[in-house]
């Protein structure tokens, strides 16, 4: 169910990973080893197996992948996470290259509980914001403190039973005094209690966002099955 606001602070630090890496050999038997970087869900592990789901853009259908490998550790089921790893092969295996999930903002969509103006919405800058099923994924900067901040995404209660629910995407440096770079950070926010509302067709995101400043709302349609 939607979750009323409660204080959920988010230290967010650079995100580390590579897209892609090479096998090196000699002369024309360099290959090039692919790999792809993608937010997941961690679903389990058994009998040596970690189980993963990649849901593709929109509303795609999910697909469940397992790779051999170590039990992750400090992951929760449910949890998600950034994943480095090769294309699945016919029956879904994967090889997990490396996984991040510390710096990345997880959290159901929440509802407010007072107005939304009194919400604190300090920018950031967007790099991007897409919706893969039932999470609403994001890429973007904000300026680094020492100190924790809070990122979430909250839906506007007056719009929860309207066609398009209105939801803000929450950034409070929770009072630092100080900021001194821009750092990368990035969110995956559950959205599903939102979409499988009878009434809604779209979700529309409200960002302060320094680099696309004209562009204050996002929309991504719903497809009801």
């Amino acid at each position: 169910m939607l979750k009323g606001w409660w204080t959920y602070a988010v230290v967010l630090i650079a995100m580390l990973g590579a897209l892609s890496a090479c096998n090196s050999g000699d002369g024309d038997d360099d290959v090039v080893e692919a790999r792809r970087y993608d937010f997941v869900t961690y679903l389990g592990y058994a009998d040596g197996l970690a189980r993963w789901q990649y849901i593709g853009p929109e509303d795609a259908e999910p697909i469940d992948m397992v790779a051999a490998m170590d039990e992750p550790e400090h992951i929760k089921v449910g949890q998600r996470v950034l994943l480095s790893y090769s294309a699945p092969d016919e029956a879904h295996r994967i090889t997990v290259y490396g996984f991040n999930y510390g710096n990345v903002a997880s959290d159901s969509l929440r509802v407010n509980v007072k107005p939304v103006a009194e919400y604190p919405k300090h920018p950031i800058r967007l790099g991007a914001l897409w919706r893969t099923g039932n999470y609403i994924n994001l890429r973007c900067e904000v300026e680094y403190t020492t100190k924790a901040r809070a990122l979430y995404m909250m839906a506007d209660r007056a719009t929860l039973n309207s066609d398009t629910i209105d939801v803000h995407l929450i950034h409070d440096l929770i009072g630092a005094e100080n900021t001194y770079f821009w750092r990368t950070c990035y969110g995956s926010f559950y959205v599903g209690a939102a979409i499988s509302r009878k009434n809604c067709h779209a979700i529309r995101v409200h960002v302060e966002d320094l680099t696309y400043p004209k562009e204050k709302t996002y929309c991504f349609g719903i497809t009801k099955r």
